[in-house]
């Protein structure tokens, strides 16, 4: 071979390896990029919450459930079946998704978690929409986002300082946010609290109304009428939706989707065996305590228990419906190819399951909820992926899909890799936490184990249990495996769960 010859080969090799660098650097930015609408813009980002929403989807699983709306766009998506959040209770899981922060101090476990965002200094969470909003977003809240519907506490004050250009709640005949949270027909409303008049309230109605005849008609019509609004800037429109929170009201249609006598009861009601339930359950307080409840506290009979997962599932076909009619208007507006739509549940609920009602426990049923995330583009779409995920992990998911460079202090890890494949198996654990952090859990992709330590933070109760064996966690099989309960034990304490490589 001549010189020349060897100098074209050498050119043609260095070319060839240009090539090859380029296009893997394109296909690590292609995610993001086909985000975009060809412009060269940023994606924009709508986030739909849904308050006590388990995954009770028939997209989920669940086939006694009318949900044709949630169905269709998880075909269109990312479906996350082993999403778990940070704390059991509304407040401080939103405040987990939204700083991408595992809980660390008292007020994290609250309802109270809204005073941190006025706290200063280095170690303090950029709250998600400010971050957005630095980077060059308009940022919107319609609803329940973080815990105060509207963004604003009672006392006037708000919830995220300094990060919406707009954050509201329509009131309807409610009259004030609150009011329209926790709404009856014909502008009845039960106060925010437990006061003694409040217990006289139903846990449920079906009033002939229509889809506005409860405030989440209203969420949906004003998500609808800011997507019109921000269709040609670049958004982050957050929509947090009420039901199937208490009270248990939806519009009769939605009642009517479900035969009383079909709804299936629960399929384990006992405590788990070799636990003490009063250290790892609770006596279904916010149901039976805070309305009116014939049985008493803590007392379900079998018709109630029917009753409640009824208007549980007409709550849930209810808020199907209204997400249905802002996805469409996604889709009518064009906005699908340049919008990243992620749908997330602040926590579970159970059902009679475990013999409880509510929420507050750190089982599969207290802390797992949907997650469904989808992205213009999106390789493979409509593939469930089954590794564990957790809330922290939304916020830098998000930063990275819109090129964005997230705060170096955030908990979570992007969850790019598994929205490009949903082979991936996730984190090696997703960590739940309750009754101010004396309670732990640690999922991982076979067991579940729980510490529970008293106020003096001596250890009370070690539960262990095999999700391959028992997904319903009926045994406690902790002292079987002692080892393989001090090996999760460990993994626990480490606090700090990480995305598996490649």
């Amino acid at each position: 071979m001549d010189r020349t010859t060897r100098r074209q080969g050498r050119r043609w090799l260095v070319g060839v390896l240009k090539f090859l660098a380029a296009t893997a650097a394109a296909s690590n930015l292609s995610f993001a990029a086909s985000a975009n609408d060809g412009s060269g813009t940023r994606p924009n980002v709508l986030l739909i919450c849904v308050d006590d929403l388990r995954p009770q989807l028939k997209c989920f699983g669940c086939e006694e459930m009318i949900t044709p709306h949630l169905d269709k766009f998880a075909t269109t998506a990312r479906r996350f079946t082993h999403h778990y959040v940070q704390v059991p209770l509304c407040g401080p899981s939103r405040h987990a998704l939204l700083a991408s922060a595992r809980p660390t101090a008292p007020m994290h476990y609250s309802n109270a978690t809204q005073r941190m965002w006025r706290a200063k200094g280095p170690d303090v969470h950029v709250p998600m929409p400010r971050f957005f909003m630095q980077n060059g977003y308009r940022t919107v809240c319609i609803g329940k986002v973080s815990h105060h519907p509207g963004n604003r506490v009672q006392d006037g004050t708000v919830d995220l300082p300094d990060s919406w250009h707009l954050a509201y709640a329509p009131v309807g005949p409610w009259k004030t946010p609150w009011g329209a949270f926790f709404g009856y027909d014909g502008g009845r409303i039960r106060a925010y609290g437990l006061g003694k008049n409040d217990r006289k309230m139903p846990a449920f109605e079906a009033a002939d109304v229509p889809d506005t005849g409860y405030a989440d008609g209203l969420n949906a019509e004003e998500a609808i009428r800011q997507l019109n609004a921000l269709k040609d800037e670049r958004f982050f429109l957050a929509v947090g939706f009420y039901k199937p929170h208490l009270p248990h009201n939806a519009p009769k249609t939605y009642w009517d989707l479900y035969d009383r006598r079909r709804v299936k009861l629960a399929e384990y009601r006992r405590p788990p065996k070799n636990v003490d339930p009063r250290i790892s359950l609770h006596n279904s307080g916010e149901l039976t305590t805070h309305y009116a409840w014939p049985s008493g506290p803590g007392k379900v009979t079998e018709a109630e228990a029917r009753r409640t997962r009824h208007a549980y599932f007409a709550c849930v076909s209810y808020i199907d419906a209204q997400i249905g009619k802002v996805l469409d208007e996604v889709e009518r507006l064009g906005l699908a190819k340049s919008t990243i739509v992620v749908l997330w549940g602040d926590h579970g609920w159970h059902l009679g399951d475990h013999g409880i009602w509510g929420k507050m426990t750190t089982y599969d049923y207290g802390v797992r909820s949907p997650l469904v995330i989808r992205t213009p583009g999106m390789k493979r779409p409509g593939l469930a992926a089954d590794g564990v995920v957790e809330s922290v992990d939304v916020y830098p998911t998000l930063a990275d899909l819109c090129g964005l460079d997230a705060p170096g202090n955030l908990d979570g890890v992007s969850l790019r890799p598994i929205l490009e494949d949903p082979r991936h198996p996730g984190k090696d654990g997703a960590i739940s936490y309750w009754k101010g952090g004396r309670t732990r859990s640690l999922r991982t992709s076979r067991y579940r184990v729980i510490e529970h330590r008293n106020k003096r933070h001596e250890v009370i109760q070690v539960e262990l249990y095999d999700e391959q064996e028992d997904p319903l966690e009926t045994e406690n099989v902790a002292k079987e495996h002692p080892q393989v309960t001090q090996k999760l034990l460990k993994q626990l304490h480490a606090n700090r769960p990480v995305l598996a490589g490649p």
